[in-house]
């Protein structure tokens, strides 16, 4: 297999309330170098992100931009639907056109001056797992070389309609989040390394690909948040591994798996990182990371 490297890291995360978000015109001026008009917020957090992540690291031109979410570009799709089917009115050309969430992509793809591939990977429940394994595969078959991947969940207010839409308690913290990584074939200057990215179809599956690893207790264990608490500590017991916390202080937004991969290359641990997740149907995915 092919040995796979990541570069650079980067993510934006802010706890919104009831108060009006935060102006991210200029976050993103100083991410992409230029001020980008007429985009949503949606838009805006995938070009934080991503411009983040490309000054840490020399991105080569031909990178591919791999984008994947929770929901999509919910702030644009409920303001279409809401036009149409509400007000009765055709929505705005650049809206509609915005519904197709690659096309945060392009303004990624055309900020950074990118001429790879691009593709958007829409996941309830694995979106940071998802886009990191389909990038994987690019880069594992030769069809990429360099991959500039990440997520972006966006909170749309009113807060209480937000938390009844994604289905979570009255008192539920949420927040907007994007985070990013470069993932190459190259080892130079390279921050880490990604030692797996796998699906699987039921725990029996799981438990068979974790018997044949070298699990030992130079590893260390995360895991998501469709993941039990009870469940957790389950596969922490069984596992015999220290567990790496990096979601307990977070507001909810869909994609918070990708958070784990700054939190793992800002700590100072050195072990090889494991992190599993669930979602409510039984399937699982895997991310194992190991630092240089």
């Amino acid at each position: 297999m092919t040995a796979l490297y990541i570069a650079a890291a980067a993510d934006y995360v802010e706890r919104i309330d009831d108060a009006t978000p935060a102006d991210l015109k200029p976050l993103v001026a100083d991410a992409v170098g230029a001020p980008v008009r007429r985009i949503g917020r949606f838009i805006q957090l995938g070009l934080i992100g991503a411009g983040r992540c490309a000054k840490q690291t020399q991105l080569p031109s031909d990178s591919s931009v791999y984008l994947g979410s929770g929901r999509g570009d919910l702030e644009v799709t409920i303001e279409v639907m809401q036009t149409l089917l509400r007000d009765g009115h055709a929505p705005k050309p650049l809206s509609f056109i915005n519904t197709v969430s690659n096309a945060a992509c392009y303004y990624v793809a055309h900020s950074l001056k990118l001429i790879g591939r691009s593709s958007f990977v829409c996941n309830r429940y694995f979106a940071f797992e998802s886009v990191l394994q389909l990038a994987a595969l690019d880069l594992q078959s030769g069809a990429a070389r360099s991959a500039l991947l990440g997520t972006v969940d966006v909170v749309v207010p009113p807060i209480a309609g937000h938390r009844i839409r994604l289905g979570l308690g009255a008192s539920t913290d949420v927040a907007d989040a994007t985070h990013w990584l470069e993932l190459r074939t190259d080892p130079a200057q390279a921050r880490a390394q990604l030692l797996a990215a796998e699906h699987f179809v039921d725990r029996p599956a799981l438990a068979d690909w974790l018997a044949q690893q070298s699990i030992d207790r130079d590893w260390l264990l995360a895991t998501g948040q469709f993941m039990s608490t009870s469940e957790a500590s389950e596969w922490s017991h069984e596992l015999r591994l220290d567990v790496l916390d990096y979601r307990s202080t977070r507001g909810y937004y869909d994609s918070q798996s990708g958070a784990v991969i700054n939190e793992y290359l800002q700590g100072q641990d050195e072990r090889t990182l494991l992190h599993l997740n669930r979602d409510p149907s039984g399937r699982y995915s895997v991310m194992v990371f190991g630092k240089e």
